[in-house]
């Protein structure tokens, strides 16, 4: 082995001599192995002329020669594949969907759903209510009855009616009888003029009266019905003050009826924002129970003088596209609208400058972001307001975007 130890840099050089180059063209593997064996005998013959080694430790030296030139092209291979570079994680982003929005300038204030027809409910006669039919918010049909009075004394004054009318009815008839025959005792002479125009006064008067017991009965009869309270409309009860016992007074309101259909919402507008409320083109309903919903609504009615207690103006915003969510009594807010308070409005980290120029990073449907010129109008606050470039419904970056790429595909947080 001591021997050998010095052919080791000699057989290093040999081994790299033979290793194939990169731009010697490849050779069919016979004559590749061919030119091996041939240098592996040159590089033999060389050691045996040098006289440094004997016949043994040549031939080990060629047995280690012929192992390097058949492990060189693995060692190359190994060299040549690299591991795969693992692909770049996606980059979590914020975004929001544009929408026509209002400036946080615009005027605001408070407000109730109210229905736009809206009615008390009475009995039309007096007496002691012995039944309540319905309660506080129910839903009602038109003729259905809602409340009774105690109907005895109605129902007897309709008999006593009906009485009159009858005996009125027996008179007329025999008034009519007695000017009938007058009426041939005069064509035979047995009888005056005067006496005939007697009979025939008579019979008109008795006319007369049954004509005025029948209307007395009539409307004495429909007091009997007056003790049944009903409703006008389909509706909903929302205020309440019958109790069974109580004695109600004629015309003394004990329901209230919401009908159903239009509804409204009721504000009190401040004197100080009489003219800039009756110029607004459109009002932005938004109910406090269902914040992420809007309505559009349009002035109905305005006071035209201020209440004396509260020096404000009752005005009603007519909802146009009401639905069954909003409930009668729930609270609004209401935002005016003017000419510019209608726009489209984002968040400044949104926004980022290139060459004196801003835009905003608009993602597809793919997930790919794009940059996106824009014009901004004004800066309100935290908010830019954007003239152009984007249209409602656009996907756009609000949170790291100052660290995307165009054409950059990311993911979207919640």
């Amino acid at each position: 082995m001591r021997k050998t130890a010095y052919l080791l840099p000699f057989i290093a050089k040999l081994a790299v001599g033979c290793a194939p180059r990169a731009e010697v063209h490849e050779m069919h593997p016979t004559k590749r192995a061919a030119g091996e064996l041939r240098g592996t005998a040159q590089s033999i013959a060389s050691l045996r002329l040098m006289g440094r080694v004997g016949e043994r430790d040549a031939g080990m030296a060629a047995f280690i020669i012929r192992c390097g030139i058949f492990a060189m092209p693995v060692l190359l291979l190994a060299a040549c594949n690299k591991p795969p570079v693992p692909p770049e994680p996606l980059r979590p982003v914020k975004t929001i969907r544009i929408s026509m929005g209002i400036s946080e300038s615009a005027f605001s204030m408070p407000g109730e759903v109210r229905a736009r027809h809206e009615a008390p409910l009475a009995f039309r006669v007096g007496g002691k209510i012995i039944e309540c039919k319905v309660n506080l918010g129910d839903t009602v049909r038109r003729g259905q009855v809602l409340a009774r009075l105690e109907p005895n004394d109605y129902e007897l004054a309709a008999q006593v009616g009906a009485a009159g009318a009858a005996e009125a009815r027996s008179a007329s008839i025999l008034a009519d009888a007695e000017l009938a025959r007058y009426h041939n005792l005069r064509e035979k002479g047995f009888v005056s003029a005067a006496a005939l125009d007697q009979k025939q006064a008579a019979a008109d008067a008795a006319r007369a009266r049954l004509d005025a017991l029948k209307s007395a009965h009539a409307g004495q009869s429909r007091q009997v019905n007056y003790t049944a309270l009903t409703a006008e409309n389909n509706g909903i009860i929302t205020v309440y003050n019958c109790n069974a016992g109580q004695v109600a007074g004629a015309g003394q309101p004990v329901l209230h009826l919401a009908q159903s259909g239009e509804k409204e919402i009721l504000v009190h507008l401040p004197e100080m924002e009489f003219s800039r409320f009756r110029s607004s083109t459109g009002f932005t309903v938004n109910l406090n129970a269902l914040p992420d919903k809007n309505y559009r609504g349009t002035l109905r009615e305005l006071a035209g003088a201020a209440d004396s207690a509260t020096r404000t103006y009752a005005a009603r915003i007519a909802v146009k596209n009401a639905d069954a969510a909003m409930q009668l009594g729930m609270s609004a807010t209401v935002q005016m609208q003017s000419a510019g308070d209608l726009a489209i409005r984002l968040p400044l980290s949104a926004v980022v400058g290139r060459d004196g120029k801003s835009s905003v990073w608009q993602v597809d449907e793919a997930g790919i972001v794009h940059a996106t010129p824009i014009v901004v109008a004004s800066i309100e606050g935290n908010m830019v307001r954007v003239a152009s470039g984007l249209s409602s419904g656009n996907t756009v970056v609000v949170a790291g975007a100052n660290l995307l790429r165009d054409g950059e595909k990311v993911k979207l947080l919640p």
